[in-house]
């Protein structure tokens, strides 16, 4: 007796049912919008030059000098003005449109990375040189970070902003880890001058997928506007004059301090900036400065053991973002706290790790935990804050994770060498701290609900 033909009626093949099961996860809402799509060409293009500037930059300046003192010079000439930048520059996101700001940091970055090349290639590069020009890519860098974050909320619903920011984040995760050793290999095998110059072409090309996006996302918002809310537009797709045009021109640092005064004046936002500046003091020290110390010294497995470290902080932060982009902003209070305090658990047990697995597996938990609170709170924050201050209180959230990081790795690396074991427990416990303060001042309901401040009561 034969078999009946079944051919017409199987279930597609499994490998096609995976692909499309992954086609349909909620990460993905943001690429269905074009603006969205051509910003995330623009990142990946430019964060690829940016790894091969990094490494090109570090072998420089060891090679002319042999000195870790110049190379520190050099990248602090780089982060003090970009640093000192970002909240002015998030006032001129906010009076501006993004489209046009991002496109003029592209094009100065790109001035300046091919200044550093042709002083390469013709020998003439120096510290004084390097680091005035470093000086203006920090300030080019300071126009286009909160230029960025105020211009994801307008090109992108409500519902998909942990999507678009998981999308972002996976993508420097990911060219984080296979970029800087191609870097590596082009820098071995065709000098600095090249990977410069690839950085460049890469700004480059990146203002080329800016040019791209539309002029109903990239206009400027009115300083009245709602959440999500942009002005008519004008010729050519750009902006129409503002609404309100004695508000647009309020004076430069009236409308700093105005910005000042609308996070004071909605409790959630400063409480979530206090919590992150905790975090981020407690943390980002510890990580940079222990990873290496603990590799070394406590396990004794050299760069191997480091490069383990690292890695399973690099894989639990992606896959913490992975899964933060496919959830809703509502109702994630309780989990975001609880995974901070996770968190610092993970960070205090590393203290006590009598071996180089359970160190790994913690800081896999603990950037599991980090990875998926940076998504949803940057989420949070695009959703809830206005339109017409996006780019002032970005410029701020960013500056609570850059400004505080050198002072942590300084008071790190100072205690690291006294008592390692305290450093981590300390670390751990200040972060615990701040969330039990947090849930005592029953801000779990405010972080529950991402509503504008103009809708508090």
């Amino acid at each position: 007796m034969t078999e009946p033909a079944v051919a017409a009626t199987q279930p597609p093949d499994a490998a096609t049912g995976r692909l499309e099961r992954l086609r349909a996860m909620r990460i993905w809402h943001a690429a269905a919008i074009r603006d969205f799509r051509l910003l995330w060409a623009s990142e990946g293009v430019s964060v690829v030059g940016d790894q091969f500037h990094a490494v090109a930059l570090s072998w420089l300046v060891i090679s002319l000098t042999g000195s870790g003192l110049a190379l520190g010079t050099v990248l602090i000439a780089i982060s003090v003005p970009r640093a000192l930048l970002l909240i002015p520059m998030g006032v001129v996101a906010d009076r501006r449109s993004p489209r046009t700001l991002m496109l003029g940091s592209h094009l100065a970055r790109a001035g300046i990375v091919a200044a550093i090349t042709l002083l390469v290639v013709s020998g003439n590069a120096s510290i004084p040189a390097l680091a005035a020009l470093g000086v203006l890519f920090g300030a080019a860098d300071a126009v286009y970070m909160p230029s960025q974050q105020a211009f994801i909320p307008r090109a992108v619903p409500a519902d998909g902003l942990p999507s678009a920011n998981a999308l972002l984040q996976g993508t420097y995760q990911l060219t984080g880890i296979v970029a800087p050793p191609l870097a590596g290999l082009v820098v071995a095998a065709a000098g600095t001058g090249i990977a410069f110059g690839v950085d460049a072409a890469s700004f480059v090309l990146a203002a080329g997928f800016i040019v791209l996006i539309s002029g109903a996302a990239a206009r400027a918002v009115s300083p009245s506007a709602g959440p999500q809310a942009v002005d008519a537009p004008g010729p050519a797709g750009e902006a129409a004059a503002p609404a309100h045009p004695a508000e647009a021109h309020e004076p430069f640092l009236r409308a700093l301090v105005g910005g000042m005064r609308y996070l004071a004046e909605d409790r959630a936002i400063g409480i979530m900036l206090c919590v992150s500046l905790v975090l981020n003091f407690s943390l980002n020290g510890p990580a940079a400065v222990g990873l290496p110390w603990l590799a070394q010294l406590r396990f004794h497995a050299g760069a191997t053991g480091l490069g383990l470290l690292d890695a399973g902080w690099a894989a639990g932060g992606l896959a913490g973002t992975v899964v933060a982009g496919g959830v809703r902003l509502e109702r994630q209070g309780r989990r975001l706290l609880l995974l901070i305090g996770a968190s610092g658990v993970a960070f205090g047990l590393v203290g006590v790790a009598g071996s180089l697995p359970v160190a790994v597996g913690l800081f896999a938990f603990g950037g599991f935990c980090i990875g998926y609170v940076n998504i949803v709170s940057l989420s949070w924050v695009q959703a809830r804050v206005e339109s017409s201050m996006l780019g002032r209180v970005m410029g701020l959230v960013m500056l609570v994770g850059f400004g505080i990081s050198p002072v942590s790795m300084a008071v790190a690396g100072a205690l690291i060498d006294v008592n390692s074991t305290a450093l981590f427990l300390g670390a751990g416990a200040l972060v615990v701290v701040a969330v039990v303060v947090a849930f005592l001042l029953g801000t779990v309901d405010l972080f529950d609900t991402p509503r504008p401040a103009s809708a508090l009561a």
